[in-house]
């Protein structure tokens, strides 16, 4: 792969450290880069469009190849280059100051979470019951099905308090992290309560939730009723679970970052309460009962 990246891209002088078989990082002339493949290239394409229309903008650079060509054809696969920036940045502020978009800037179709939360749900399903051959197997299948129903728990909070979706869209996030908060790969263009709920697990799995002022963080966000539905609902989905499955699924990766979850089952079934009673102290949202009930 180096000498492909070296001839597209003319550069010399650099050694690749391979994260997973679809992600190169490399360092060049004191600037950091990732050859990356691209999974959803219309979807990129736009989101792109949107981020060159944004001014003083921190989000990473696209880097064209020799033959001015955004991306690379490697064995029928797209790759495309992305230069970092690196610079000291809050989180904190950029969830604050989520840069708001009008619908007409973006081709995206926006689904409502449900439908894509069932889909995911009937596919895992599907796949522990037919196709499952990882060593983990064991650990998986004690807890799988115990996630699946927090997913379903999701929904049907989503759906009973009837929670719609505005059509005021924002830059978000497939996920919440330093390292990749400003990455276009990782941009989704969604509503405002994605990132406010994701941003909330974070701090959790990161350990920097004891110390942050809730009261505060909401009182900026003024969100709404069926915002807080919203949030909540995507507090209750377990993708932090189901990202760690994928990767021990399709990368093969171990399981310690599962074990770590698994061991912190009760500590953030306590931080769904303690959030739930946060958000209560400015608009009274609908208990989950089987949460309440613990603490009876």
């Amino acid at each position: 792969m180096k000498n492909r990246i070296r001839f597209y891209y003319n550069l010399n002088d650099f050694s690749l450290t391979m994260i997973n078989k679809d992600i190169y990082y490399f360092k060049y002339q004191d600037v950091f880069y990732s050859f990356e493949k691209i999974e959803n290239i219309d979807y990129l394409r736009n989101v792109l469009s949107i981020l060159r229309s944004i001014p003083n903008s921190h989000y990473f650079r696209l880097v064209p190849n020799i033959y001015n060509d955004d991306f690379c054809i490697i064995d029928n696969q797209k790759y495309g280059l992305f230069m970092h920036n690196a610079f000291s940045f809050s989180l904190f502020n950029e969830i604050i100051n989520l840069p708001a978009l009008s619908y007409n800037m973006s081709n995206i179709r926006v689904y409502p979470w449900d439908f894509l939360w069932i889909k995911k749900i009937n596919y895992y399903e599907y796949q522990v019951k037919h196709i499952f051959t990882v060593d983990t197997s064991s650990i998986i299948n004690d807890c799988i099905y115990y996630y699946i129903g927090m997913a379903e728990n999701a929904i049907s909070y989503l759906k009973y308090n009837s929670a719609h979706f505005s059509s005021k869209l924002y830059l978000c996030h497939k996920r919440i992290s330093m390292k990749n908060f400003f990455h276009p790969q990782n941009i989704i263009i969604d509503c405002y309560p994605r990132d406010v709920s994701e941003y909330i697990k974070y701090l959790f799995f990161s350990n920097t939730y004891q110390n942050f002022s809730y009261i505060s963080f909401f009182r900026v966000l003024q969100f709404s009723f069926n915002d807080y539905i919203l949030l909540y609902s995507r507090l209750l989905f377990p993708s932090y679970f189901f990202d760690v499955y994928d990767d021990i699924v399709n990368n093969h990766s171990d399981d310690v970052k599962l074990k770590s979850i698994l061991l912190r089952v009760n500590e953030y079934n306590d931080y769904l309460v303690y959030i739930h009673s946060i958000i209560c102290q400015f608009i009274e949202i609908p208990e989950v009962l089987w949460l309440k009930r613990k603490y009876l």
